[in-house]
């Protein structure tokens, strides 16, 4: 039991992360919206953008990859596919894994009995429609799957999102509530899913330049602000920088506090090629890189 608690606080030491099944649904695969402090319901981008929100599905067609290092030896990998199937649907289809290592195995009175692992995988399959010029809506569904050494977990999540264009020249607006569902084979207690309630807004007052803002409800966790801002200095080269309320959290009384919660990263595009990374400081416990590369088709 001590080795799973581990493996399970390991995993919960992103800023989004509370006290629920299946907490790496709340850490932020991709590097642009990691960089947004996850500000990004009412426009996420790239082919995995439907993981935010599944109103953004079928927004170009392209493929999307993802590493994640974080602190403790845990390594995180995405990838998605996204296609149009007409001027008002599309559909999308992304896993998301990560892998917390190897860690040591001991009983109640700290013998060493060996070593165990913990790895967790969403596959995720979403689509959207148009009904109007400026509406948006999506839904999502995703398998979850869960080992901590012999042990395993199987589970299913649904995702709803919005997005609406008002009549506001460069505002977008956008809801979503993801992992709606339930543990269908947990480790031990059946726990709440990870389910969150966002809102946000995008507003670009010039092209190039985008500002956005989130309002959050983690389960297992208080309310939250994202912000974040990008812009693109030319048609090759964007600046990202994001704050996320939660980031406090981590502060431990260490001269690295005034960091928590900051997320700062770039985007380099060339014709239909994207790389962006995005450093994410964790305080005393590390700091998080994110590169992701996509591709449109």
């Amino acid at each position: 039991m001590t080795a799973i608690v581990l493996a399970l606080t390991l995993i919960a030491i992103d800023p989004g992360a509370g006290t629920t099944g299946f907490d790496f649904l709340h850490i932020t695969p991709t590097a642009r919206e990691a960089a947004l402090a996850g500000a990004t319901t009412a426009k996420p981008d790239g082919a995995f953008g439907f993981y935010y929100n599944p109103a953004a599905t079928g927004a170009l067609t392209g493929a999307q990859f993802t590493y994640i290092n974080y602190p403790a030896g845990i390594h995180l990998g995405s990838a998605a596919y996204t296609q149009p199937l007409d001027n008002t649907k599309g559909v999308g289809v992304g896993i998301f894994y990560l892998n917390a290592g190897t860690m040591k195995k001991t009983n109640e009175q700290g013998e060493e009995l060996g070593t165990f692992g913990a790895s967790f995988t969403s596959l995720n399959l979403s689509g959207s429609y148009q009904p109007t010029g400026g509406l948006l809506i999506g839904i999502g569904i995703a398998g979850l799957y869960g080992t901590i050494d012999t042990f395993f977990s199987v589970g299913l999540v649904g995702n709803l999102g919005a997005t609406y264009e008002p009549p506001v020249t460069g505002l977008r607006l956008g809801f979503s509530a993801r992992n709606l569902g339930v543990q269908i084979k947990p480790f031990g207690t059946r726990d709440p899913m990870p389910l969150e309630f966002s809102l946000g807004a995008c507003y670009e007052p010039t092209p190039g330049l985008n500002l956005n803002l989130n309002l959050s409800k983690p389960q297992g966790n208080r309310f939250n602000i994202r912000a974040g801002i990008e812009g693109w200095v030319n048609q090759f080269l964007a600046l990202r920088a994001g704050y996320n309320s939660l980031g406090s959290d981590l502060m431990a009384g260490s001269g690295a506090d005034p960091l928590a919660g900051f997320a700062a990263g770039i985007g380099i595009r060339y014709n239909r090629y994207q790389l962006d990374y995005t450093f994410v400081p964790m305080v005393v416990l590390g700091a998080a890189h994110r590169i992701s590369f996509g591709f449109t088709l």
